[in-house]
């Protein structure tokens, strides 16, 4: 699937199915991409444009485990291994040597997604930069090849970094706007027990909320998790969403970055 997002429908109106609709290729004898990736376009919820770029072969496993250190990596190549979700109110991208995630749209997120090998004990460490506090949300996932999250870290709009724990959160340090945080998360799929280390220090020793038999993915995500819509929404939206077209103060988030390994 080229994108499985569904954002929220900002305008109601008579056949306006949600999701990806109309999609367009490059068709033969219309030229060849220099960069060799199959382009696509298409309509989302008949609202919005997007283009696609999809790297080719398509490769749905890692073979490597992560080491990147956006900092050393050249621009052109910091991001191949990367599935990148980019709005224009929430875009990804790389700046100044670092990963940057920004985000001023109400009804949508910056994601920015990173495979390694399938692995029952991971040991996942990456650097996080919030440029503010007391606004914004950022979700980290760990997740199997199916996109079931397993662990879920959140730096809130209130200053918090959690952890959920079943139904509830477990808020276990507060963060400041502009400082580095070293994280480090280790994962044990099998038992479900997990261990935070943030700038060399434990923090937190606590059980997935979910349970999965391995974890294949790091996602970073400006936004909660979607589950709208559903197999019983209706076909038709009859209303509009309030504030549909203007945007909120913009949150950034600044990954210096990643690294994986098995333990």
């Amino acid at each position: 699937m080229v994108n499985g997002e569904i954002t929220p429908m900002r305008y109601g109106g008579n056949y306006k199915s949600y999701g990806p609709q109309y999609v367009r290729g490059i068709e033969e004898g219309n030229g060849k991409p220099k960069d060799g990736k199959l382009w696509v376009t298409y309509s989302m919820n008949k609202e919005d444009i997007w283009v696609s770029a999809v790297p080719v072969p398509v490769n749905d496993k890692a073979t490597q485990h992560v080491n990147d250190d956006f900092g050393k990596l050249s621009a052109d190549k910091a991001l191949e291994m990367w599935n990148i979700y980019s709005p224009l109110w929430a875009p990804v991208k790389l700046e100044n040597g670092t990963l940057i995630l920004k985000d001023k749209d109400p009804f949508d997120y910056a994601k920015a997604e990173r495979l390694f090998p399938a692995s029952r004990k991971i040991m996942t460490s990456f650097s996080v930069t919030p440029k503010q506090n007391d606004f914004g949300l950022l979700e980290i996932e760990l997740q199997d090849a199916k996109g079931t999250a397993t662990v879920r870290l959140t730096f809130d709009s209130a200053g918090t970094l959690s952890a959920k724990a079943g139904a509830r959160y477990k808020n276990f340090m507060k963060y400041e706007a502009g400082k580095s945080y070293d994280i480090k998360l280790k994962l044990d799929a099998f038992t479900r027990f997990y261990t935070i280390t943030v700038n060399g220090k434990e923090v937190l020793t606590s059980l997935a909320f979910q349970p999965v038999a391995d974890v294949s993915r790091v996602v970073f995500r400006t936004g909660d998790v979607r589950r709208f819509p559903d197999v019983d929404t209706p076909a038709d939206q009859t209303y509009d969403l309030k504030n549909a077209g203007e945007s909120t103060k913009e949150a950034v988030y600044s990954i210096k970055y990643l690294k994986t390994e098995r333990f």
